[in-house]
């Protein structure tokens, strides 16, 4: 897996900022605070992230996957009223602190942030990433499945809601937050939805320069441990180089995928390497809890 589950979602989300020529990576932009360093993941000219000459709404994808006949006559998005500003602006602060770890700040934000259709897609995304930044995970499923229950597959959110509700839904399924029964099939269909597409707020349908690989932990679930823990192995190097949670986050899902491939030590390690990024993180205590009740981890003390 080629990036993270943040970059993709910043992906999606990317165009919703052209209507003032802002690049949405920027500081200006959707998703330009938690932004990754030149070294990162999707960095600059990097597919899906636009190159330094880019612009445009569609400047967060890259001109070499995109059918982009008719772009020029594309109609103007609207203004963005006052509550989306506001929504916007905690939005980048409330990644910022996630990114950075910091749980607390993540979870005041998200209670803040405004209510109105306007302000719902930043208001959603916050209030699962203060979900998942606590290990919330059963919550956090809640919230992305009604926020998905309330759109149509025709609205420009669609894909990318539920994209989100299938990311979190397998999170939910692993740690055992949630129930397997309907749960899985649906996390499946999300997951298996047509991302290799965005609706651009023009309406038009663009194509993104890369498909995307399977989730590690929806590898776990198939029983496909070892091809899991290739795939969360790819997300570590490619996280290293962003956030310190993004990398923490990564070695989470690294441990879940050695733990169901029976290398409890290599799990305990990688669980000792995230706590070293990010002392007390919530997050690598659930997984903890997780794997030491696997049976990879009882059998191995017996």
């Amino acid at each position: 897996m080629s990036e993270s589950f943040s970059e993709r979602m910043r992906r999606r989300w990317s165009a919703r900022r052209g209507d003032n020529g802002q690049d949405p990576w920027g500081p200006g932009g959707a998703f330009g605070a938690d932004s990754l360093g030149a070294g990162g993941t999707g960095g600059a000219g990097s597919a899906g992230r636009p190159g330094p000459g880019d612009q445009g709404p569609d400047a967060g994808f890259d001109s070499s996957g995109l059918d982009s006949s008719g772009l020029d006559d594309a109609p103007a998005a609207p203004a963005e009223s006052e509550t989306a500003a506001r929504a916007r602006m905690m939005h980048e602060r409330l990644t910022e602190a996630y990114g950075a770890g910091d749980v607390k700040t993540v979870t005041q934000i998200a209670d803040l942030m405004p209510e109105g259709p306007e302000a719902e897609p930043y208001r959603t995304y916050a209030q699962v990433l203060a979900a998942e930044a606590q290990a919330d995970d059963a919550r956090a499923a809640q919230l992305a499945q009604t926020y998905l229950n309330r759109l149509h597959s025709g609205h420009p959110d669609w894909e990318t809601a539920r994209s989100l509700f299938g990311e979190v839904m397998v999170q939910a399924l692993v740690m055992g937050a949630v129930p397997m029964a309907g749960n899985l099939t649906a996390a499946e269909q999300a997951l298996a939805a047509p991302t290799g597409y965005y609706v651009h707020p023009s309406g038009m349908l663009l194509k993104f320069a890369e498909e995307e690989e399977t989730h590690p932990l929806l590898l776990v679930l198939h029983g496909e441990a070892r091809k899991g823990v290739r795939s969360a192995e790819q997300v570590v190097r490619a996280e290293k180089k962003g956030t310190p949670a993004g990398h923490a986050d990564a070695l989470c899902i690294l441990a879940l995928a050695l733990t169901a491939a029976g290398d409890i030590t290599t799990a305990r390690q990688a669980l000792a390497d995230a706590e070293r990024i990010l002392p007390g993180r919530p997050r690598t205590a659930a997984t903890r809890s997780r794997i030491e009740s696997s049976p990879a981890a009882t059998l191995r003390a017996e």
